[in-house]
């Protein structure tokens, strides 16, 4: 049976992968662009902001979602190695 700090842990990747998921959906464009060769860079970014959903909630959330995705995920990985070493000796 897992702890309590581990499930709390596999909860926050889990809403951190759908923060992410739920951001780049509001960030894009879902809309086909005609000729995106003919755009700078640029005027690429300003298309994709006009036609975005909600371009600044969609920015926050993914880059949220990514920090807290990290970030769990290590706090669990060096909770499993040291739970690992702590089992051997």
């Amino acid at each position: 049976m897992r702890d309590k700090i581990t499930n709390w842990l596999i909860i926050g990747i889990i809403v951190s992968v759908v923060m992410m998921i739920v951001g780049y959906f509001l960030w894009t464009n879902l809309m086909p662009i005609d000729n995106i060769s003919s755009y700078s860079p640029q005027e690429l970014r300003d298309v994709q902001k006009e036609r975005a959903i909600n371009y600044p909630l969609g920015s926050l959330l993914l880059n949220l979602g990514f920090v807290g995705f990290s970030s769990t995920l290590l706090a669990l990985v060096v909770r499993k190695l040291l739970a690992f070493i702590k089992k051997k000796q």
